[in-house]
């Protein structure tokens, strides 16, 4: 998978950005592969924002940075955390799709909540198996 990594600069370099992109890529991407085998690459993109500078809507699997919330027990309400929406299935070529609407959206950013949806996703879509280590 991390060959095949895309990501805009982020929220570090750019002030359209929602999300940070590039470090957060690269870790859900190590702990992807720490877990799963793939049989085939898959190409990940992560943009920080709508503009959809790394082009997640042609991507495998595109995550954009957008708005989610999270329960904050100790407020006792949702509060709004860094999040984002999920696409899959664009392809590039001959045969080329765009991914335009999200398979899912307002997901917060934290592993926690992500990593297990795109474990998900890759096993269910992509033919991913677990990793016995």
């Amino acid at each position: 998978i991390e060959g095949n990594l895309v990501s805009c600069t982020g929220a570090e370099f750019c002030g359209l950005a929602l999300i940070e992109t590039k470090a957060n890529a690269e870790s859900l991407v190590m702990k992807l592969e720490k877990q799963l085998i793939l049989d085939r690459p898959i190409r990940i993109h992560m943009t920080g924002c709508p503009n959809s500078c790394a082009q997640v809507q042609v991507a495998d699997i595109g995550i954009m940075g957008g708005p989610a919330k999270k329960w904050n027990e100790e407020a006792e309400k949702f509060k709004a955390v860094p999040g984002c929406k999920i696409f899959i299935g664009g392809r590039i070529g001959e045969n080329g799709h765009l991914s335009l609407e999200p398979h899912k959206t307002g997901i917060p950013l934290e592993d926690e909540s992500l990593l297990p949806i795109l474990v998900e996703i890759l096993k269910d879509e992509f033919g991913a198996k677990e990793r016995h280590i």
